[in-house]
């Protein structure tokens, strides 16, 4: 018989646990499919706004150690990747934003349990060096298959004409329009369903809500704001509840938004302004 053991843990003041619910994920899903989705503050990984992490260690199934970025829980077809700053890797790094945890369907056939590390005395997933201390990741919580997923329709949004002279500086918009993202026929059962704006070609730093150009665009110096109802930039990179789901009854929702031309650079050419983006599910 062959044991095989992870470091031990010390005392960490920065201890954390991702998802310790029960967790309701989809039964059946191609493999890579992102099922849910938990955030880590930097504050919670090192005691501060911003946290250098110079290296991450990964623990299949809470146990001995392997290598990453993907690795295997306790439960069959669901695997789990971290993300730093929104990549898998490129270390060391500063963190300022939020760790992202994902749960992943990997093949392997759904079969339900607890995501509680092997390990009874170093259960952990993941131990992040930072600055002179580690952090150390577990996950929790008991999962249980759904059979069905909700689905997204795809859509084109057409703006109005705009004439140029009406974005006259950096930052303007004009040319609003309303629509609607479709969240249809998801199932009874789950605790949690969100959805998570992805721009095609990534988020712009320091652009809120703006998509990148795509092609067959012409112009330049604008481009596409998606915003919610109220006018405020969306929210892109990060999961958003929807918040009319029940699980008890399930059923289709309507999330209203809006999008408009903004002028991004001081020099602006008129044209044809593309932008695109992606609506990915998750579920708890």
């Amino acid at each position: 018989m062959a044991l095989a053991a992870s470091p031990s843990a010390k005392a960490a003041k920065y201890d954390t646990y991702a998802f310790g619910q029960q967790l309701s994920i989809p039964q059946n899903t191609s493999s890579g499919i992102i099922l849910a989705r938990h955030y880590i503050t930097p504050m919670q990984v090192c005691g501060q706004s911003q946290c250098s992490i110079t290296s991450v260690s990964y623990y299949p199934n809470g146990g001995s150690s392997g290598s990453g970025p993907t690795i295997t829980t306790n439960v069959s077809g669901i695997s789990t990747r971290l993300l730093i700053n929104g990549q898998a890797s490129s270390l060391p790094t500063t963190l300022r934003q939020p760790l992202e945890v994902q749960l992943l369907s990997d093949g392997r056939p759904n079969l339900g349990g607890s995501l509680a590390g092997a390990l009874p005395l170093a259960p952990y997933y993941y131990r992040l060096s930072t600055a002179g201390d580690y952090a150390y990741i577990y996950l929790g919580g008991t999962i249980t298959p759904i059979a069905g997923t909700c689905s997204v329709p795809s859509q084109t949004v057409t703006l109005p004409s705009t004439m140029l002279n009406k974005l006259g500086q950096v930052g303007s918009t004009a040319g609003t329009k309303n629509f609607q993202i479709q969240i249809n026929n998801c199932p009874r059962g789950y605790n949690r369903i969100g959805y998570l704006l992805d721009p095609v070609g990534g988020v712009i730093a320091n652009s809120p809500g703006v998509l990148p150009l795509a092609g067959g665009s012409t112009a330049s110096g604008i481009k596409i704001r998606v915003e919610n109802v109220q006018g405020a930039p969306a929210t892109m990179g990060s999961s958003i509840k929807v918040d009319g789901y029940r699980k008890e009854t399930g059923g289709s929702y309507a999330i209203p938004m809006q999008a408009s031309y903004i002028r991004t650079d001081v020099t602006a050419t008129p044209g044809t302004v593309k932008g695109a983006l992606n609506v990915l599910l998750d579920y708890q």
